[in-house]
Order: C-alpha cells, then structure tokens, then sequence
C-alpha cells in the first residue's frame, strides 16, 4: 500500500493492527520480539506511551465514541514507514525468516531512518544504497525496475513471483466473471438458514 501510494490512514490501521498482533504472538509464543518500543520507558508512563503510538489507530477504529473529536495528524505516512520496519524486524524475530518484500523495505527503512536501526547488517546496507538511491523520489524507488526481471536476475530476488504466489488464493475471485459471482450470490441468499 505504500509503495502504490495508498491512502496512509488505511496503512497506519493495517501497520498498527500487524503491530499489535506481532506483540500479542511474541507473549503468546514465548519469543522475544527485536523492538518493543515499550521496553524503553518508564512504567509510570506506559499507559500514555501506549494511548499516543496508538492514538489514531483508536480514532479511526472509534467513530461511536469520538466522532466529534479532533485529530492531530502529524507525518503519518513517515510512521507508517519506520512502524513497517518494526513490524518486519518483530516478524523476523519471531518466525526467523522473511520474504523478499519485507527485505527490500527494510533496506528502504534502514536508509530513510538511519538512526532507529544499528548494527553491522545495517550500517552495511546504507553505506551500500544510498549512493546508487539517495537521488530517488519514494514513487521512484517503488517504480522502478524493482518488480522487473531484470532486477530478478541481478539480485536474485523474485519480486513478482512472490506477489503471485502470495496472491494464488485470490486469482479465482479476480478471475471469476461479475455475472457468476452474482449467480452465486443469488443461489446463497435463496437457501433455508436453518441448514
């Protein structure tokens, strides 16, 4: 949704909803996280940490309790970005893997916020990214030759196929005529409820 240059309040509802569920497995689960931004603060404070990083996520979610209230909006499409990188850390920490998407953002994030991520890995990323994208807008990078299978062959990585495989479960949807969903629809809403 980023990269196609969606609307950002319905990226922060699904970063912030990945974010909560992240937290929610890693206590379930038994494993660590690699960033819990509630790690870092004082207990006295983490009930308004916690209202604040999800401040607009409850207000969106909310409409019933605070349809009159105003909302400060700051630069959420910049937070998205840097809670998708936490995210993918999170994801990464949790399940030991990560597909081909998550890296190549997180090389993005790594650059666009240098300073939230350290380390040998990441450091190694900026100093070798930036020079071949620091002159590139975000609808640039997002566009360029990433999906392509030129950069498949240069980098190995296979965008498009893991989009595709990614979205299998989908194709006999898309791929279903207006007509037939319609008929099916139709046939559902004339069965007896009770079976």
């Amino acid at each position: 949704m980023i990269a196609a240059q969606e609307d950002p309040f319905a990226t922060h509802l699904i970063v912030q909803s990945a974010d909560k569920l992240l937290f929610d497995l890693s206590e379930k689960l038994g494993k660590a996280l690699a960033l819990r931004w509630d790690e870092f603060v004082r207990p006295e404070y983490k009930t308004a940490l916690l209202q604040i990083h999800r401040e607009t996520f409850n207000f969106l979610k909310h409409a019933d309790k605070d349809y009159d209230q105003e909302l400060f909006v700051g630069e959420i499409a910049h937070s998205n970005v840097l809670q998708l990188g936490v995210c993918i850390s999170n994801y990464h920490a949790i399940y030991g893997e990560w597909t081909e998407h998550m890296q190549v953002f997180f090389r993005l994030v790594s650059i666009l916020s240098p300073n939230a991520f350290t380390g040998p890995v990441h450091d190694e990323l900026r100093d070798n990214l930036m020079p071949k994208i620091g002159n590139m807008t975000l609808a640039q990078f997002f566009n360029s030759d990433l999906w392509s299978d030129d950069y498949a062959r240069a980098t190995g990585m296979k965008l498009n196929a893991e989009r595709a495989q990614d979205l299998l479960d989908m194709r006999e949807f898309h791929d279903s005529k207006i007509a037939a969903i319609a008929a099916r629809a139709k046939s559902r809403d004339k069965l007896d409820p009770s079976e």
